[in-house]
C-alpha cells in the first residue's frame, strides 16, 4: 500500500537485493530494465506497475521521496542525474562501483543526502563498531607496547556464485574501516570465495605471532538487507552529506 507522505523508489526491484528490499518494505515505484518481462506489471508491495526508467515517474506527485539503488554500477549515472535534478536523497545499496563513481557521489552529496551502504545489515554495523573496533584498539595498544609483535590481517568473504563483483563491497568497506582506525600501515589481504548458496559471510583474521583471532559475520537471509532499507526514513531528515549505516544507526537508537 502506498504511503502518501513517503515515497520509496527502488531501482533494481526484481534483482536479488531488490526483491529482498521489496519483501519487507512498501515501495511506491519500482524500476527494472526496459527489457525485463515484468515491466508494466504490478507485483507485491509495489504501489504501481514496474517502470522501465526513472524518467517515467510522475515527479509532481512524489511525496518525500528517497531512491534506493539495488541495481548495478552501470545505472549510477542515470540515478545520479535523477537525484541531482530533483534533489532526492539516495540509498546506494548496490556495489562494485569504481573510485571515480564514488568520488562523483561525494560531489552529489553536496546537494542531497546519500547513504553509502554496501551492506544494509545492522549486524555488519555492530560487527564493525563493537567487535572489530575493540580488537583494533587493542592492536593499536599492542603496537605501542610491543613493537616486536608481528601482526597480519586477512579478510575472507563468501557469496553466492552469481555475485558479479569480487571482492564484495562489504569486504572492501571492512578493509577501509580497519585501515582508518589502525595506527600502523598493515597490508590487508582479501580472499573471495563463491559457492551455491551463501548470502554473505565475512571473516576477519587477526594474526599475532603464534596465535590468531577470528571474527565472523554471516548473513543467513537476505531479509536483513530489506530491514536495513528502513533507514531511508532517517535519511529523509538529513542535510546533504555522505553517510554510512553506522552514522544513521546512532540516531535510530
Amino acid at each position: 500500500m502506498t504511503n502518501l507522505q513517503n515515497d520509496l523508489i527502488l531501482v533494481g526491484a526484481t534483482g536479488r537485493l531488490g526483491s529482498s528490499i521489496l519483501k519487507t518494505n512498501s515501495i511506491s515505484y519500482g524500476i527494472c530494465s526496459s527489457e525485463n518481462p515484468h515491466q508494466g506489471k504490478k507485483i507485491d508491495n509495489l504501489s504501481y506497475p514496474l517502470l522501465g526508467s526513472l524518467l517515467e515517474i510522475p515527479k509532481d506527485k512524489l511525496k518525500n521521496p528517497v531512491v534506493i539503488d539495488a541495481s548495478y554500477p552501470e545505472n549510477l549515472s542515470n540515478i545520479h542525474e535523477f537525484c541531482l535534478s530533483n534533489k532526492i536523497p539516495l540509498v546506494l545499496a548496490s556495489t562494485g562501483h569504481s573510485s571515480e563513481q564514488i568520488e562523483n557521489l561525494k560531489s552529489l552529496s553536496e546537494d542531497v543526502a546519500i547513504l553509502h551502504a554496501p551492506n544494509l545489515s545492522r549486524g555488519i554495523a555492530f560487527f564493525k563498531l563493537k567487535i572489530l573496533k575493540t580488537i583494533i584498539d587493542d592492536v593499536n595498544q599492542n603496537l605501542i607496547n610491543n613493537s616486536q609483535t608481528k601482526i597480519s590481517i586477512k579478510i575472507i568473504e563468501t557469496h553466492h556464485k552469481k555475485k558479479k563483483d569480487a571482492p564484495s563491497g562489504t569486504a572492501l568497506d571492512i578493509k577501509k574501516f580497519i585501515e582508518f582506525h589502525l595506527d600502523q600501515n598493515i597490508n590487508i589481504n582479501i580472499e573471495s570465495l563463491r559457492d551455491k548458496s551463501s548470502v554473505g559471510r565475512h571473516e576477519v583474521i587477526f594474526g599475532f605471532d603464534n596465535e590468531e583471532i577470528l571474527v565472523t559475520h554471516n548473513a543467513l537471509s537476505r531479509d536483513i538487507f530489506g530491514e536495513g532499507a528502513r533507514l531511508s526514513h532517517i535519511l529523509r531528515q538529513k542535510k546533504p552529506g555522505f553517510y554510512t549505516v553506522e552514522d544513521l544507526l546512532k540516531e535510530d537508537n
